[in-house]
């Protein structure tokens, strides 16, 4: 049984992490590396340190208020297409997912909090927000596997790909992340029509992937959202396809209603005030389904500790 698998099977909500790019972009004065971006930190000492505070201050959170917490790894473009335009060696990607994975395993230990699991984050082959980007099934399994891989060997609990725009590249993602015999999730990224953006609906990307035993996720994920966007999405997929409704079990929200790449064309931080995001993502907790609620884009401690408050009084009527 995977410690995913564990967690769910205890019953409750679970906690996620919250931003950690737009953090470091709009907080700090560090100047990430254009391609690999937040994936080169975790090998640096200063950019460590700084991660190391960022992931604490979740995990915190998390403890105080008992809630299983999920954290995802630096890693999110440390794969060939990035590491490549980054000018750096094809043996990279194993250093920088290494390194990835080692700081969240830190993290864990010293937090002394018992329920932390570590996800090894893989996104898309090119812009999370351009379909026309995405590479077919097959050459995708081809291209995720060398991560997948890599991060299966720092020592994740289980395997998780946000923002995919295209269901084509997120089935052969999730093929080469089951190669490893770890858990493995994929998560969606919707438009304004509440379709995934290369055009396809929500059920259908759900029912597709789920089709394939080679590729059958432990479940599914929306990310890089606004709670009022997935509100919408979320209601329309329970009350049409509520086989499909109850294999989406967790859901990580931009701190926004703006689009990510709007947000980061921007020179400061936008996000709603934490108590009022909080309070938005809270209604879509589901004891039987969504029960995994966290943050994206925008997002920062302060709204994290705020909704864990909230999940901690889920918790005590589940």
């Amino acid at each position: 049984m995977s410690r995913l698998t564990e967690v769910l099977g205890a019953g409750g909500p679970v906690l996620t992490d919250g931003g950690i790019e737009t953090r470091i972009m709009f907080g700090t004065d560090v100047v990430m590396e254009p391609h690999v971006q937040v994936a080169a930190l975790a090998g640096d000492p200063e950019g460590r340190e700084l991660l190391r505070g960022i992931y604490a201050g979740y995990v915190d959170s998390a403890k105080e208020f008992d809630l299983p917490v999920i954290i995802g790894s630096p890693s999110f473009r440390a794969s060939p297409n990035f590491i490549a335009k980054a000018g750096l060696a094809p043996e990279a990607i194993g250093r920088l997912n290494e390194d990835a994975v080692s700081l969240l395993h830190e993290v864990r230990e010293a937090s002394g909090h018992d329920r932390v699991l570590i996800a090894g984050d893989i996104g898309p082959s090119g812009d999370a927000y351009l379909p026309g980007e995405a590479l077919p099934e097959d050459r995708a399994a081809e291209y995720h596997r060398i991560q997948a891989k890599a991060l299966a060997e720092a020592g994740v609990d289980f395997l998780f790909a946000p923002t995919f725009p295209s269901v084509a590249e997120a089935e052969g993602a999730c093929v080469a992340m089951a190669e490893t015999g770890i858990a493995h999730v994929i998560s969606w990224i919707l438009g304004p029509d509440d379709r995934i953006l290369d055009g396809t609906s929500l059920a259908e990307a759900i029912r597709r992937i789920d089709a394939n035993p080679n590729a059958r996720p432990a479940h599914h994920s929306l990310s890089c959202i606004h709670p009022t966007a997935a509100t919408r999405a979320i209601h329309a997929l329970r009350s049409e396809a509520p086989d499909e409704a109850v294999r989406l079990v967790e859901f990580k929200a931009n701190g926004s209603p703006l689009r990510t790449d709007e947000l980061v064309k921007l020179d400061h931080p936008v996000a709603d005030p934490p108590d009022r995001w909080a309070e938005e993502m809270i209604p879509l907790y589901d004891a039987g389904s969504l029960r995994i609620l966290g943050g994206c884009c925008g997002t920062d401690d302060r709204h994290i500790h705020a909704l864990a408050a909230l999940l901690a009084g889920e918790s005590r009527t589940d």
